[in-house]
């Protein structure tokens, strides 16, 4: 591929992905309430819902999903449902508490929970998906196989996906360490399930048809 087209398509992914949003949000909550490690499963499960997208995007099944409206509308209004659970459930769950080493949770989710629940904020989210296949087209080359470019896409946006989004989810995990007291914790714990409601109403309010 040509190397301007590959340095601009890391530059917008990496401006898409620094944005504040749900996911990120995610990431940064299970850095300050289970470290590192989990967090990086959900990054993962962030990243493959992700690609999982852009390989719709590069398929004709991502332009029929995008020209069926109601399909569309089904997505974004279970999309939203799923945001405001998740908010609701942060709201009603008790803060985390911190050992003197630094972050423990005195709940640890499976593995698996953190994951699928990264999977389903990203792969739930129209917009991204509108995104994918509005942005793919300017960086694919008519002339050359279809594959290979949209192979090397992929590891490009899932490199940056996860360092980012890890990146954000280790600085949580150290701020968490300095600043662990039960009311600091308790008040972000609080503000994250109000976002993720502000995230969820806000989605279903969107009008993803235009």
């Amino acid at each position: 591929m040509n190397i301007e087209l590959v340095l601009g398509y890391c530059a917008i992914i990496a401006v898409l992905l620094i944005s504040p949003g749900p996911s990120a949000l995610l990431s940064i909550n299970n850095g300050i309430n289970y470290g590192k490690k989990i967090a990086a499963i959900g990054v993962l499960g962030n990243v493959f819902a992700f690609q999982i997208l852009t390989l719709i995007g590069a398929s004709g099944l991502g332009i029929a999903l995008t020209t069926f409206t109601g399909t569309l509308i089904a997505i974004q209004l279970i999309g939203a449902g799923y945001l405001c659970y998740l908010g609701l459930k942060i709201l009603s769950s008790p803060a985390t508490k911190l050992s003197a080493k630094g972050v423990k949770s005195t709940f640890k989710p499976s593995p698996w929970k953190i994951f699928r629940q990264a999977f389903l904020v990203t792969s739930l989210n129209p917009k991204a998906l509108i995104f994918i296949i509005a942005l793919l087209p300017q960086f694919i080359t008519d002339s050359e196989k279809l594959t290979p470019q949209i192979a090397i896409l992929c590891i490009i946006s899932a490199s940056i996906h996860f360092t980012i989004y890890f990146g954000y989810a280790l600085l949580a995990e150290n701020v968490a360490q300095i600043s662990s007291s039960d009311l600091g914790r308790k008040v972000f714990d609080r503000l994250s399930g109000i976002t993720f409601l502000i995230f969820g109403i806000g989605l279903a309010s969107t009008n993803i048809a235009n």
